[in-house]
């Protein structure tokens, strides 16, 4: 039986711990000290035992891939990326929706957090409006992709009928605009009730800074900047806890405008 979200997934199986896919060997004592934290727990230690966890994840075949910065190419990971590994697997998430898929990076390292016995009944989705990387995901089977714009009115559909439940996490990584992330926040929360939302680049543009601001706000305590924890300081990394579905102002309603989702710098 999967506990609740929020629950440190180490679970002992007649004297075995249980321990994520993409996890290197470790000693039974390191992970004693995280067993069983509570839902109610601040989300800043929750962050930081993330990204101490992900770190032990072998995260090295999960490339960033193109970018717009000065290095074309990134063949390695990049630092968030043990965040959002140790995130799913501290979490023990499993319903998981990416909005912007780029080269795949993101998405096979929150699958590397996942715990074997999990992979089964896990639903991995992520929306691009460009294929990418289609001999790196042949590792990957079970994550879901799905070609358009997030917003469109028959992506959406796609999605939804992609899982069977409420989804764990939503993470969005896509055009850095105002109007188009908050569409995707309220969209998506209202549609899959996600239990966190995942921002990346909230630092990157007075769009985004906008945004999070607004989201600090309205969330308060519920709201943490894991720009710092997720080495990230200067695109920024913000997530947010959910309780129930939210919009972020007034609700919008389905567009079907052209939006790109441009390849981003580390």
């Amino acid at each position: 039986m999967t506990p609740p979200r929020g629950v440190f997934p180490l679970i002992y199986t007649r004297g075995v711990i249980l321990k994520p896919e993409g996890l290197k060997d470790l000693t039974r004592s390191y992970w004693l000290k995280f067993l069983m934290k509570p839902y109610s727990q601040h989300l800043k230690e929750i962050c930081e035992q993330a990204m101490e966890a992900g770190k032990q994840i072998n995260l090295s075949d999960c490339l960033y891939g193109e970018t717009t910065g000065s290095c074309s190419f990134i063949n390695r990971p990049t630092n968030y990326y043990f965040f959002l590994s140790g995130f799913a697997m501290t979490q023990r998430l499993t319903h998981i929706l990416e909005i912007g898929t780029n080269y795949g990076g993101s998405i096979m390292s929150i699958s590397k957090g996942l715990h074997e016995d999990d992979i089964a009944c896990s639903q991995l989705v992520t929306v691009d409006i460009v294929r990418k990387n289609e001999t790196g995901f042949k590792k990957y089977p079970h994550i879901n992709r799905i070609q358009g714009d997030s917003l469109d009115e028959e992506v959406v559909k796609k999605v939804m009928a992609s899982f069977d439940r409420d989804i764990d996490l939503l993470y969005i990584d896509s055009l850095h605009e105002y109007e188009h992330t908050k569409e995707n926040i309220n969209i998506y929360t209202d549609k899959l009730n996600p239990g966190y939302v995942v921002l990346d680049d909230i630092r990157q543009c007075d769009d985004m800074k906008k945004l999070w601001n607004e989201l600090e706000e309205k969330f308060g305590d519920n709201a943490f900047d894991a720009s710092d924890v997720s080495m990230r300081k200067g695109a920024g990394f913000g997530i947010i806890r959910l309780s129930k579905p939210a919009t972020i102002g007034k609700k919008l309603t389905f567009t079907a405008k052209k939006s790109l989702h441009p390849p981003l710098s580390a």
